[in-house]
């Protein structure tokens, strides 16, 4: 944890702001002026020495209600005890590979239509990052990003994938609940959450609630799932619920195999005809031949363990979005494997 994160926190129970941190076991990040603007907070940095502390183990105490908060692997764990952690992921292994372009694409993809030039200089919020994915180019093009996720293995696993960059930082935390000061970012987005909840729109408000006036909002939700693939989901689904972890993997790396013979490379040799695309891009979950095997895997693991749900419309975005008072709002269809919506909007 860096110092200055603290900065941003509040209690998640109370809302109180003025906490008190302290620290056990702290490390050495190296650091250097080129790394800080002149009004970037500097708490826990030495420029000439160009080195940062960092804390590695200590606890949150909020003065208010009493309540206290470890920092474990470096990470602020600051579910509520109301609070529910998130399940095991397969993804606690995954690894964020730049000399891929598929990361960094899927994120573009997803935060359409904002471009990289957007991120420069904001305070941002990445509310369920997972592994840190998205958080890792968020700070590569220059913002300073908060990855905040509820699984214990997600947040470990963001850690690894993000803590060592000067402008990242990692939180265990409650998107009901979120452990920030209002209106504190500049910018808040969630992908891939929202349609996993099942208070989505409680969820909204307390992620809009984090971003400052003027600042932007930005989800990517599942759309409407119909006829053979929804029927087909939620038999998979049914059956997979009860299974233990080690006979899920099991399936899930058949399922891949498969996906890879008859879905994955079809599409990959035969895309790019004019007569044969409109063929295998119906093929299920084509868009996933770009990832590594164990990622395919990982993200069949994690469709089949967390449930969906609530499915959105287009027209529910942007309802939720205007009737909460955000300018400029756009949504826009994306259809890869599926419909899912993307969704943005300036806080008034």
């Amino acid at each position: 944890m860096k110092y200055r994160l603290l900065a941003w926190l509040a209690c998640p129970v109370c809302r109180f702001a003025d906490l008190r941190l302290e620290t056990r076991k702290t490390k050495t990040l190296p650091a250097f002026e080129g790394q800080f603007t002149s009004h970037c907070e500097r708490a826990g940095v030495d420029i000439d020495r160009r080195e940062e502390q960092v804390v590695v183990e200590g606890a949150i105490f909020c003065g208010n209600c009493g309540a206290v908060y470890p920092v474990k692997d470096g990470i602020p764990r600051m579910i509520p005890e109301s609070g529910t952690k998130g399940p095991p992921s397969r993804h606690g292994d995954t690894l964020v590979d730049i000399a891929r372009p598929e990361w960094e694409l899927n994120f573009q993809d997803l935060s359409s239509p904002l471009k990289p030039e957007d991120f420069l200089g904001k305070l941002v919020l990445d509310a369920g990052c997972g592994f840190g994915r998205h958080a890792f180019f968020a700070a590569r093009y220059g913002a300073e990003v908060v990855g905040m996720d509820t699984g214990t293995d997600s947040v470990l696993a963001a850690y690894r994938n993000i803590g060592h960059l000067a402008h990242a930082h990692v939180v265990q935390a409650d998107i009901y609940n979120p452990p920030f000061r209002e209106g504190v970012f500049d910018m808040s987005y969630s992908f891939g959450v929202l349609h996993h909840l099942e208070r989505p729109h409680e969820a909204f408000k307390t992620l809009g609630a984090t971003v400052r006036p003027g600042g932007r909002l930005s989800l990517w939700v599942y759309g409407p799932r119909q006829g053979m693939a929804l029927r087909m989901s939620n038999v998979i689904r049914g059956l997979t619920e009860e299974m233990e972890p080690e006979s899920l993997v099991a399936l899930c790396g058949a399922i891949a195999r498969g996906l890879r013979v008859f879905s994955h490379t079809p599409y990959k040799m035969l895309h790019h005809l004019p007569v044969a695309r409109d063929i295998v891009s119906h093929l299920p979950v084509h868009d996933h031949h770009q990832w590594t095997f164990d990622v395919v895997v990982a993200d069949i693991y994690d469709r089949l363990r967390i449930p969906v749900h609530h499915w959105f419309a287009g027209e529910e975005l942007e309802k939720m979005l205007t009737d909460d008072g955000y300018a400029n709002v756009q949504v826009t269809r994306r259809v890869r494997n599926n419909e899912t919506f993307r969704a943005t909007g300036i806080r008034r």
